[in-house]
């Protein structure tokens, strides 16, 4: 398949995602909504909310996949950087939309005197565990970035790890400075998104009955849990595909051109299969993160007005 058919099929099942994020709102709003009136409203405004945010962050995808079939010299570095744009604008969109109170219109709002920070709605566990992925990622890209070359036209395509110099055109494809430069930068442009929207889930105004402080906090929490676990599906997606585009080479070494001794070229096939084989369970990894937070944005609103509607009725 080649890079337009590939992007055409990618087209494809971002299209299909779309369709499936608007019929999973559409459900989460309309099928079988809580009681009382207020708690419809507010969960149909939170359904909107998180559609809205998915759906933005889609057409993003759906941009950088078209960016590509128009400017193939790229080298598919648009497919590369596509999910954690994606994913910054989400959140981002998320963010700025106002969050629904969990008592409809009531103007009523009870003061916290113990400021909310982020340890308060997150374990130990789960910041170790983003912060290990952040940092992981970051390195494999800076990796990929430090141990490339240019090409002899100009593009950082080429690995520093082969003395032969590098011919435009070869038949390896590197994940330098091309790929490593613009995944930093949307890298840093992610983790700012994902400030702002824990800043505004932390922040946002109680319930103004204190019988629904634990709702409210669960809510809070499942929230923030879901912010962190969407933050994590482009890291490790990216970290997936970084380690196995800079393996490829490496694995094929014994037929190329490499400017390497006999043994270091063994050296480098094997150092390839290794990296190679990693990516593989870490970019599925990454796609069971993207499929578990889908269904988590999906049922958040669901889950919030049950926790609501029994908080109510207890």
């Amino acid at each position: 398949m080649d890079g337009l058919g590939l992007a055409e099929v990618s087209l494809f099942l971002i299209g299909g995602l779309a369709l499936v994020t608007l019929a999973g709102g559409l459900v989460a709003a309309f099928v079988v909504p809580a009681r009382p009136a207020a708690l419809v409203h507010a969960r149909r405004m939170s359904t909107l909310r998180t559609t809205v945010a998915m759906f933005s962050g889609l057409v993003v995808f759906a941009a950088a996949v078209v960016v590509q079939i128009l400017n193939p010299y790229l080298e598919g570095v648009p497919f590369l950087i596509g999910p954690l744009a994606a994913t910054a604008t989400g959140l981002t969109v998320f963010a700025t939309l106002p969050p629904p109170t969990l008592d409809g219109a009531v103007r009523r709002r009870i003061a916290n005197l113990e400021p909310r920070r982020f340890k308060n709605y997150s374990s130990p566990a789960q910041r170790r565990m983003f912060v290990a992925l952040s940092g992981v990622t970051v390195a494999v890209v800076l990796g990929s970035g430090l141990t490339s070359k240019s090409a002899a036209d100009g593009r950082s395509l080429c690995t520093s790890l082969f003395p032969a110099d590098c011919v435009a055109g070869g038949p390896y494809l590197y994940p330098g400075w091309l790929f490593a430069a613009p995944a930093l930068i949307l890298i840093a442009v992610l983790l700012a998104s994902m400030v702002i929207a824990l800043r505004r889930i932390i922040r946002a105004p109680g319930a103004a009955w204190s019988e629904l402080t634990d709702a409210d906090t669960a809510l809070r929490v499942a929230a923030v849990q879901l912010v962190l676990r969407i933050g994590s599906t482009p890291l490790v997606l990216t970290a997936g595909l970084f380690l196995g585009f800079a393996g490829l080479p490496l694995l094929n070494a014994e037929v190329l051109v490499t400017g390497l001794s006999s043994n270091g070229d063994g050296i480098a096939h094997l150092t390839g299969f290794i990296m190679v084989v990693i990516s593989a369970p870490v970019l599925l990894y990454g796609l069971v993160l993207a499929f578990v937070s889908i269904i988590g944005a999906t049922v958040l609103p669901r889950a919030a007005s049950h926790s609501t509607q029994k908080a109510t009725t207890s």
